[in-house]
């Protein structure tokens, strides 16, 4: 949820001279009217430069030309090699998709984004002996030992990480979670009262987990250069680059997030269920937090979804419903209705039955 999404684009500036062409008329002889043939006709595009044909490459002649023709066959059939020999399935889910960017540069773009939220944030992150941070570490731990469990998860990507967990107790920062490439785990402290209990802070945290162990870091800068490659086509065919940027947003890189945002929705609730947190407390989460947003007019609802990163929390609350049934499998046949029911003897009879487990902490 949570929004970080990692997405590189590529602009393309093109400029041209501004050429002036005068009214052709019968009195104009005919090596005026050859000049204003080969300069070509010009018109003034939206974005205010100035196009036409001056001997310079197009869609059509590249399609005219039969050597461009070659090389354009031989570009599309090695990209479509390409793809499929980095083609990758996500764990839980299954989904197939290609990812060829290398697992060290992923490393250090977590690494160089760890430094930046450190230098940022680093005064409000609470030490690790504080009860908050203790408690963080715990469910992790849990959500981390599940994930060990799962016979669909590369554990690869979890041998040999460092994994820390950082509260951040800032009081104007908003409610929010994210797990770094290379094991950084920041929860803020303001969402902590919106997840209420270990079961909701579970939903946060294996959703954000989920971001790693689907690779969607790589998988978003995987397609960068599609994106800018799409963007340049679109651009010698238009000439306009906030429309070409508002259907690229509308047609591909925000419904492309919102899938990674919904998978990572799936994956968490699996591995919630598995490391036996209560699954049905992950739709009472995001019934928390849409009426959150709803007060402090966040989020997104409606049409404004479609423009949007993520999917609205109503969106998110109909999905769980769907997929409780799986989730609730999982949960029995990990054998947690009987360590649920000590654990929640034990919790009831020294807090009580309703009374929040986080409260943020204030200085």
């Amino acid at each position: 949820m949570w929004r970080s999404v990692y997405q590189a684009r590529l602009i393309p500036q093109v400029s041209r001279g501004l050429v002036r062409s005068r009214p052709v008329s019968s009195r104009l002889g005919l090596p005026t009217l050859a000049r204003f043939y080969n300069n070509g006709p010009t018109y003034r595009r939206f974005n205010n430069s100035y196009g036409g044909y001056n001997g310079g490459w197009s869609i059509s002649r590249i399609l005219l030309n039969r050597t461009s023709r070659n090389y354009l066959t031989f570009f599309l059939g090695g990209s479509v090699v390409f793809y499929v020999a980095n083609l990758e399935e996500a764990p839980v889910t299954g989904r197939k998709r290609c990812i060829w960017i290398p697992r060290s540069l992923e490393l250090k773009i977590g690494d160089y984004s760890y430094k930046s939220i450190m230098r940022e944030s680093g005064r409000y992150i609470l030490p690790e002996s504080h009860p908050l941070t203790k408690k963080v570490e715990n469910v992790f731990s849990r959500i981390l030992e599940a994930a060990y469990k799962d016979p669909s998860v590369d554990k690869t990507l979890l041998d040999g990480i460092n994994w820390q967990i950082h509260v951040v107790n800032d009081p104007k920062g908003p409610p929010n979670a994210f797990v770094l490439p290379g094991g950084k785990v920041f929860v803020y402290s303001s969402i902590l009262p919106i997840c209420k209990n270990d079961d909701g802070l579970a939903t946060v945290l294996s959703h954000e987990f989920s971001h790693q162990l689907a690779r969607h870091t790589a998988e978003n800068l995987s397609k960068a250069p599609i994106y800018s490659m799409i963007g340049i086509v679109m651009y010698t065919i238009t000439g306009v680059d906030v429309i070409n940027n508002l259907l690229l947003d509308g047609l591909l890189r925000m419904p492309a997030s919102r899938q990674m945002e919904t998978e990572a929705d799936y994956i968490g609730l699996m591995i919630m269920a598995r490391a036996c947190f209560n699954p049905d407390e992950s739709i009472r989460l995001w019934k928390r937090m849409s009426e959150f947003e709803k007060s402090h007019h966040l989020g997104a609802n409606g049409i404004l979804e479609f423009l949007s990163t993520h999917p609205a929390s109503d969106t998110r609350i109909q999905n769980m419903h769907k997929w409780l049934g799986k989730a609730k499998q999982i949960y029995e046949e990990s054998d947690c209705s009987s360590i649920r029911g000590y654990y929640s003897g034990l919790k009831n009879s020294i807090f009580g039955n309703d009374k929040p487990e986080f409260q943020i902490v204030r200085f």
